[in-house]
């Protein structure tokens, strides 16, 4: 890898615990090639076919996820469990490191399907001057907004939406749709972020806000607190978007790894 591709890492944030699917990232997930393989697996091997533009590492306080992740070859730094999201885990994970990176990419550990454009695109306005904090939305089509209403209305809200400013800086998020009305454009937001180093120090001494409580939506503490976040623009993965939050959501993530052909 060349020296310029060391200015930037790939923090994979990996607790065992979750609310709505306990253990996910162990749960088994078959990609195109047939082989079942853990959740954080298939999302360390997205990341890690962007190894000519960043390093990647594992950030968890779970001993299992390492044992896992040592097994196929992931590099992985514990974390200590006080970590109340992901974002403070990555800002644990990078202090860590012997060397401070330029950028920092906070790639969801339940999110294997995060295509390499949407990397390369917050990677592009960074380089640009964009900011200091990015994250990626993409406009809703007629289909994916009637999708995400039939999620809500079956109880399994997963999409996060955003609205901006006349900058695209972003002015909120909310796991309910915004803005509200029939004929107004959805911006579903896409978890992936980039953060430079001094930003991340900043949002782990900072305490938890009202807004990020009550949304439970980690990247409002840095709103509630002043420091912009910037919205890039990207388009939609082939075969669309998905995470795992619930466990129906398996079978839909693994068909979208069997069309991407991805392993």
């Amino acid at each position: 890898m060349s020296a310029a591709a060391r200015d930037i890492v790939i923090v994979i944030p990996a607790r065992f615990t979750s609310e709505r699917f306990p253990g996910k990232l162990l749960a088994p997930l078959r990609g195109a090639d047939g082989v079942a393989r853990p959740l954080i697996e298939h999302s360390w091997r997205a990341a890690n076919a962007l190894s000519d533009l960043a390093d990647v590492v594992i950030a968890t306080d779970a001993a299992a996820i390492a044992d896992v992740a040592a097994s196929f070859g992931a590099r992985c730094i514990m974390t200590a469990t006080t970590a109340r999201n992901g974002t403070e885990r990555c800002a644990e994970a990078v202090a860590a490191l012997d060397a401070p990176p330029a950028l920092v990419i906070d790639w969801q550990g339940d999110s294997p399907a995060i295509a390499r454009t949407h990397v390369e695109a917050l990677v592009a306005a960074w380089r640009s001057g964009a900011g200091a904090v990015l994250t990626p939305f993409m406009r809703c089509s007629p289909a994916m907004r009637a999708h995400l209403v039939s999620e809500i209305a079956a109880g399994r809200p997963s999409g996060v939406f955003t609205v901006a400013d006349r900058a695209t800086n972003a002015l909120y998020f909310s796991r309910s749709p915004i803005p509200w009305g029939p004929e107004t454009e959805w911006r579903l937001h896409v978890g992936l972020y980039a953060y430079e180093p001094a930003a991340l120090g900043r949002y782990a001494a900072w305490p938890p806000g009202p807004l990020e409580t009550a949304e439970s939506l980690e990247q409002l503490r840095f709103l509630e607190n002043g420091q912009p976040i910037a919205l890039v623009e990207v388009e939609p993965a082939v075969g669309g978007y998905g995470d795992v939050n619930y466990p129906a959501d398996i079978a839909k993530v693994e068909a979208l790894l069997r069309e991407r052909g991805a392993p």
